[in-house]
């Protein structure tokens, strides 16, 4: 339960220490009066989002803290929660929770000193008290909110069927978006087929072959220069040839012979003749090498014309492909692997069909148990609200929850449900929205919270003016329900009814004033003495006259009873 709250320099609080008792604990004060901002600084502390706007003018900070204590049968789940996030309770079970923020939006928070982030402080702060307000209301007249109320109302039935219906839906969307894909890319797919049969065509076509271009330039080489290949054997050969004279054979022959002359007369002479020999018979070995090479040596124009054709059609390949043929190789293999791709499964699209078939048969089969259980679960609810709606002068009234089936599967189901009530004998079942006024909208939705208290036993629970509209006999049962929620579960209320101010067991009278040209909000904490005097104001308005008095005194005993 929440055990004390303090609030510096939120909206226009300037500081406010709030000690809160277990029960039923009402807020009273006239409209303005700062009521609303006591819940909302409760719902900030609690992991509400901040924002500067409530920064009270001048101040540097806000200041915001909250003592609960953790007991009673859910004490062991919340310490187990708690001990999760890093935060040890202590001995005494105690919860206390700090929280500040300023001009620039920066928030700081801790739970028990320890720096947690906001939201942890959410996911925390919602398991120790939940906040019902009039917005709460109108979301139970939103059909589209009805779903989440119910499921609210689930056990562990719902949940694990919740969870085999979530997985398959996730694989059944999962494989309807990759069909979708592929049947709005078909034209795209068969066009990039086209393009990678095309070009495989052609480079297969080709037959490139590595180091092909450089044979081929230097064979295009010797071709394109045969005339001055042939002129210049021709000249060597005339140089060599010994038949000519002042050939360079017959030229070695003599000096040779004219140096072997020589080294007879002198041995000094033998090296330089024996060289000359060897230079001799070189020359004579060149010379046949060279008349082989010039008998041999022919020119084919027909060739020339091929190589020059291969040549054009490894240059427009590289146009294309690559700047050299060992790139235009590497991208014929990409083409060869994107097309295996591509005919071999990665987006067989029938296949995909077929599984989606498959898990259509599955979807159905957990949809049809979600909503089974959904309608169990639906009756179950009709029947606890049926019976809280007589506890507040809703004896006539039915309440009841129509299914009606959807085309294809939602995240949630494959039924969507909404509320339906008969607020008149006889004038048969209309949609909530249709048939409830304020006063009943705010009667059933405190039969649903009556419920879901009950069932979650959440240790606070602020009831924030839901029983706007309604009066007289009416208010005195809300007052009666508030106070048997109260009897298990703290409960803090604002409201404008005597009825209800009367039930509480703790009254905190909210009232605003000027001081120093500022506007401040103070918060009293009335003592029994004084709480007849506060509901007879509801009663009466600032004049309290003995009936009101009297009235208010009656209205205590009875509510007190």
């Amino acid at each position: 339960m929440l055990e004390q709250l303090t609030i510096q320099n939120f909206a226009i609080i300037d500081q406010v220490d709030l000690a809160f008792d277990d029960q039923l604990t009402v807020l009273t004060g006239e409209t303005g009066a700062g009521k609303s901002i006591i819940i909302d600084a409760l719902a900030m502390v609690t992991g509400g989002r901040a924002s500067s706007e409530m920064l009270r003018k001048g101040a540097d900070k806000a200041v915001l803290q909250a003592i609960f204590s953790v007991t009673g049968d859910r004490a062991a789940g919340l310490r187990d929660q708690f001990a999760a996030a890093g935060i040890d309770l202590g001995e005494d079970n105690q919860v206390v929770i700090y929280r500040e923020f300023n001009q620039k939006g920066r928030s700081v928070v801790r739970i028990n000193g320890l720096l947690v982030p906001l939201k942890v402080l959410a996911d925390l702060g919602s398991q120790l008290v939940e906040i019902q307000g009039q917005h709460d209301t109108s979301l139970l007249l939103d059909p589209d909110h009805h779903l989440s109320l119910l499921d609210d109302f689930g056990g562990s039935d719902l949940k694990k069927a919740q969870a085999v219906y979530q997985k398959v839906f996730d694989r059944y969307k999962e494989l309807a978006q990759q069909i979708d894909r592929l049947k709005n890319r078909r034209q795209d797919l068969n066009q990039r087929l086209d393009l990678l049969s095309f070009q495989q065509e052609e480079l297969k076509e080709a037959n490139l072959q590595p180091g092909e271009e450089d044979q081929l330039n230097a064979d295009r080489s010797k071709l394109a220069n045969h005339k001055k290949i042939a002129d210049a054997l021709d000249q060597a050969q005339q140089a060599l040839n010994p038949g000519l004279d002042g050939g360079a054979v017959d030229l070695l022959a003599a000096a040779h012979q004219a140096m072997t002359q020589a080294a007879s007369y002198d041995k000094d002479y033998e090296n330089l003749a024996q060289s000359l020999s060897e230079a001799y018979y070189a020359a004579q070995d060149a010379g046949r090498d060279l008349d082989e090479a010039v008998s041999s040596l022919t020119f084919d124009e027909g060739a020339l014309v091929e190589i020059d054709d291969r040549l054009q059609v490894i240059h427009n390949l590289k146009r294309k492909y690559g700047d050299s043929v060992e790139e235009i190789l590497a991208f014929q293999a990409k083409v060869e692997e994107e097309l295996a791709d591509l005919d071999g499964g990665s987006f067989d699209l029938e296949a995909l069909t077929k599984e989606k078939d498959a898990v259509r048969e599955k979807i159905e089969a957990a949809a049809q148990t979600l909503t089974k259980t959904r309608q169990k679960i639906a009756k179950a609810l009709e029947e606890a609200v049926n019976e809280e709606l007589a506890d507040l002068l809703m004896e006539q009234a039915y309440f009841e929850i129509q299914f009606t089936p959807v085309n294809g599967f939602l995240p949630s189901g494959a039924d969507k449900i909404a509320f339906y009530v008969q607020t008149n004998q006889g004038e048969g079942s209309k949609p909530l929205e249709k048939a409830a006024s304020g006063g009943e909208a705010s009667r059933l939705m405190l039969a649903l919270k009556t419920i879901f208290i009950a069932q979650q036993g959440l240790p606070t629970v602020v009831f924030d003016e839901i029983d706007t509209g309604v009066s007289g006999r009416v208010g005195s049962a809300i007052a009666r329900k508030m106070r048997t929620i109260s009897d298990k579960t703290q409960v803090l209320a604002i409201t404008h009814l005597p009825q209800v101010a009367a039930a509480a067991n703790h009254h905190f009278l909210i009232e605003k004033f000027n001081q120093n040209e500022r506007t401040v909000t103070s918060v009293k904490d009335l003592p029994e003495a004084d709480r007849d005097q506060a509901i007879a104001m509801m009663l009466s308005g600032n004049q309290i006259t003995e009936a009101a008095l009297a009235n208010a005194k009656d209205l205590r005993t009875k509510a007190q009873e």
